[in-house]
């Protein structure tokens, strides 16, 4: 086991024997065992830079021209198949072209090799978007008529029930009675037609929102300048 020599001059910890540097702090134990060098003058300004860029390389993936050739190819090949009356063999070529369409989009999505195919992959990302804003709205719409359309009929019936209620309301005043009763069923029956209406104009709201809401995933972002500073 290795004694210890002395103590560090900086932490007073106890150096090992033949140690160049403290072992707790990192103090060299002679000032000769260091040496400092200044940077050379002709390293300490500006110098060339030279900039390397990575090109990505996808392996495993066909061009995306080649794909739009075949599947366009297939599916007029499909077309032809289809009016001569073989419906296997159509339907077998379609779905390979098919097929062949979703591998262009996948490949144009990640290496678009022609600005046709980025053109084409856009406005199909375009088509679908607003093919589900579209599907969405209509839902959202559907749904909402048939609740409101639900507590319309609801308050239809109370307007209904309300009006007999008032004819009896008239029968009882008619023979000296107050209508106490009566008054309170039709209180009742207005404070339910209006809470329906509520509920109804709340639907009516809710399903706009979501509906702007989604709107606005598809409009296309507008580019504004700022105005110029005076």
């Amino acid at each position: 086991m290795t004694e210890p020599s002395s103590e560090c001059r900086s932490c007073g910890a106890p150096i090992p024997k033949d140690a160049r540097f403290c072992p707790s702090c990192g103090t060299p134990v002679s000032d000769a065992d260091t040496v400092r060098a200044e940077v050379p003058i002709a390293e300490t300004g500006p110098v060339p830079v030279s900039v390397q860029r990575a090109s990505p390389r996808w392996f495993g993936l066909a061009p995306p021209t080649a794909l739009f050739a075949l599947a366009a190819a297939l599916l007029v090949v499909a077309l032809i198949l289809l009016a001569t009356g073989n419906w296997v063999a159509g339907l077998v070529v379609l779905g390979l072209a098919l097929l062949l369409a979703a591998g262009f989009l996948e490949a144009g999505r990640r290496k678009p090799d022609a600005p046709v195919v980025r053109a084409s992959v856009d406005a199909v990302d375009t088509v679908r978007a607003r093919a589900g804003f579209t599907a969405q709205a209509f839902l959202t719409r559907s749904s909402a008529r048939r609740e409101i359309g639900r507590r319309r009929a609801e308050a239809f019936r109370l307007s209904s029930e309300r009006d007999g209620i008032l004819r009896e309301l008239g029968g009882a005043v008619y023979a000296g009675g107050d209508g106490a009763a009566e008054r309170e069923r039709v209180a009742a029956v207005d404070e339910r037609i209006s809470e329906l209406e509520r509920e109804a104009a709340e639907i009516a709201a809710q399903a706009r929102n979501r509906v702007e809401e989604a709107r606005l995933h598809v409009q296309p972002t507008e580019v504004r300048r700022p105005a110029e500073p005076d």
